[in-house]
């Protein structure tokens, strides 16, 4: 009998089936993985640095990019800087200037530091042309009789990055015996807004001492802008104008101020939203001893309503402690935590303590019923201060959850 053939392909696919197990053995191998090494931060590289100024005279600085400048100590007339990008100036607290001023013409990343501005009948500071990103930090402003810083740059807003000033920045500035601290020059305008600040800060700063400064710090149109932990004292004892110590148009958050011994509204805040819907947020701040006004007020002026840009923002008012308000004579309304006008918009109210005033009414009510309060609660009234704070220095609350946390 003739053996059967096994046809040819059967014994490949017999092959193929026998190392199947082979195979799936091999790849169920376990796969060790090596651990990815960390990732090292690289520094960037060290600006080089260059000293400048003589110890005397006039300090002119020009055209300068990506540089740290360290100023030779000395007294000096005053400084001139133009066009610089990116770099830092430092006095290093070894530097003044006596009678004069700094002109600051096209900043972009710049920050100075380090120096003191005394006994000069002029400004402090100058902002011309162009700034962003620009900072002023450890500054000491002693007997300055204009406004210290004027900030002239008043281009008119298109909606483009050069249009506008963004992130200027006043850091633990010292000032003493001045006029107004800081003074802008935007506005609300029937075609737009000029003069637009962006994400002004100022914080850490005081301002003591000054019987005729008037209005603290005027913004003329400013968005998202922070104004927080600044100590005010003793200042516009001969003044007698309706001021505010932060007189600011627009919109953001002014929170952690102390304000003691004055005259004027801690805060006139005269709302718009701008580029976008936004509002003033007022919290966290101590308001004792004025002399006149209460410790705030929101609203929009008539003229500020009639131009057709105008658009309103909202208010928030809560967790501030305020007392022994607008006790000067002639007395024309009593002191109140909130002066409440014209705002076309919501306004909020609460958790905030007062004391020591001639009554307990929380509010001031001068609007035409243009102005809605959605919310006034938890407010609460002490007649005498030992009942509301642990004393007249750190102003801490009694009452948990009210007033300044």
């Amino acid at each position: 009998m003739k053996k059967k053939m096994i046809p040819f392909y059967f014994l490949l696919i017999s092959f193929a089936g026998c190392k199947k197990r082979d195979v799936i053995e091999e790849i169920n191998t376990p796969i060790v993985v090596a651990p990815t090494p960390p990732i090292i931060p690289v520094a960037p590289p060290t600006l080089p640095t260059v000293e400048i100024g003589t110890g005397s005279g006039a300090l002119i600085l020009k055209d300068q990019v990506g540089k740290n400048f360290i100023i030779k100590p000395g007294s000096y007339s005053n400084f001139q800087f133009d066009n610089l990008k990116n770099c830092t100036v430092s006095g290093a607290n070894l530097v003044k200037i006596v009678g004069g001023n700094v002109s600051l013409t096209t900043m972009n990343g710049v920050t100075i530091s380090g120096i003191s501005i005394e006994n000069s009948t002029y400004r402090a500071f100058n902002f011309l042309n162009e700034a962003n990103d620009l900072i002023l930090k450890d500054i000491t402003l002693t007997n300055i009789g204009d406004v210290c810083m004027v900030f002239s740059i008043n281009k008119k807003y298109d909606g483009t990055p050069a249009s506008y000033s963004n992130n200027i920045q006043l850091l633990n500035i010292k000032a003493s015996n001045i006029s107004t601290f800081f003074g802008g020059a935007g506005s609300l305008t029937n075609d737009g807004f000029t003069g637009l600040i962006k994400n002004f800060k100022m914080s850490g700063c005081s301002i003591t001492n000054s019987p005729n400064l008037s209005d603290g710090v005027f913004l003329g149109l400013a968005e998202d802008y922070e104004i927080s932990n600044n100590v005010i004292d003793n200042v516009n004892t001969v003044n007698g104008n309706h001021n505010g110590i932060f007189h600011l148009i627009g919109n953001g958050k002014i929170f952690g101020n102390k304000c003691t011994n004055h005259q004027g509204n801690l805060v006139r805040a005269w709302v718009c939203s701008i580029t976008k819907d936004a509002g003033v947020e007022i919290y966290n701040n101590i308001v004792w001893n004025s002399t006149r006004y209460g410790a705030f007020e929101v609203q929009v002026p008539p003229y500020m309503k009639a131009i057709s840009t105008f658009k309103p923002g909202t208010s928030k008012i809560y967790n501030n402690t305020v007392g022994k308000l607008n006790t000067g004579l002639p007395k024309y309304f009593e002191g109140r935590l909130l002066d409440v006008y014209d705002t076309y918009s919501t306004i909020e109210v609460y958790n905030n303590l007062l004391f020591n005033n001639v009554d307990g009414l929380i509010l001031n009510q001068m609007s035409s019923n243009t102005t809605t309060i959605t919310r006034n609660s938890d407010n609460i009234y002490k007649a005498n201060a030992l009942d509301a704070v642990e004393d007249l220095t750190s102003f801490k609350s009694l009452i948990p959850g009210i007033g300044k946390q």
